[in-house]
């Protein structure tokens, strides 16, 4: 039978979505939209946690399945740069945005 499989993902390993097999939706999580609001929100482990998250981004265009940039967006705390979501998720060209 059928499965229906979702996959989320904090966008910090790029290579693995890069060679992922399809997936029924592939959601990517964007947490803030710069590099200091997301070493604040999310306190990554990787130094270059914010190169990481825009190459996992543009890889979505290629996967040919439907994906999804998840956002985060918080009042007072991550809100303000609604432009810079916006250039983040042009990277990927989803099929869809979740708020």
């Amino acid at each position: 039978r059928e499965i229906s499989t979702f996959l989320v993902t904090n966008g910090q390993h790029p290579k693995a979505i890069e060679s992922l097999r399809p997936v029924t939706q592939l959601y990517v999580s964007v947490d803030a939209p710069t590099p200091e609001s997301l070493i604040e929100i999310d306190r990554p482990l990787f130094n270059d946690a914010w190169e990481r998250l825009k190459y996992s981004l543009s890889c979505l265009k290629d996967k040919g399945q439907r994906t999804v940039a998840r956002l985060t967006v918080v009042k007072g705390w991550n809100s303000d740069d609604i432009d810079g979501y916006a250039k983040l998720v042009a990277l990927g060209k989803c099929s869809l945005v979740e708020v």
